[in-house]
């Protein structure tokens, strides 16, 4: 595995993202979400504004929980039908990327990586990129993991989705392949 130590919000990747979307195609809102998003600021923002607390905190309460289990239903709902397949990583690949900013302001640094497996679904070879949800505080925890989710000869899991195989992601046997699948 090639260790890559580009500290850029472009970092250069070796192993290019294969895009399994049209990059012109609208992205559908999920209104459950919004709508709790929106109850929860509200909440948030009045209690900081001094108004009754037990008033805006229910409405809080209740928005970040509608937002959450929106967005469980809706990954569930788009994930219903995707396959187990077993798959070859033929390339990996990690580094290290500028992250998010943090709660105090600037951003930090955080670690991800790229795979790059071939698989077979309905008689055609596939070769994908697949999708991860989540970063990695350290070169040893990424190493970690890649270790854990990827066997000694190569060997994968993925669920992908069989109306566009091309869109895949990685079996972690985490809490998300727990809940959305």
């Amino acid at each position: 595995m090639e260790q890559t130590e580009k500290s850029s919000i472009t970092k250069e990747w070796r192993i290019k993202q294969i895009p399994f979307r049209n990059p012109h195609a609208m992205i559908e809102t999920n209104w459950g979400a919004l709508v709790g998003a929106f109850l929860f600021i509200g909440g948030i923002g009045g209690i900081i504004a001094g108004y009754k607390i037990d008033a805006l905190l229910p409405i809080a309460v209740s928005g970040i929980t509608l937002a959450l289990i929106s967005l469980l239903f809706k990954n569930r709902i788009l994930r219903r039908n995707w396959v187990k397949v077993y798959a070859q990583c033929i390339d990996k690949e990690y580094g290290s990327v500028i992250g998010r900013p943090g709660l105090h302001g600037g951003s930090g640094k955080t670690w991800t990586f790229q795979l790059l497996c071939t698989f077979e679904l309905a008689g055609k070879n596939y070769t994908v990129t697949p999708g991860y949800w989540s970063t990695f505080f350290s070169e040893n925890r990424v190493r970690k993991f890649l270790d854990k989710a990827i066997s000694p000869d190569e060997m994968c899991h993925l669920w992908v989705n069989p109306k566009n195989p091309l869109q895949a992601e990685l079996i972690a046997h985490d809490i998300k392949d727990i809940l959305l699948h």
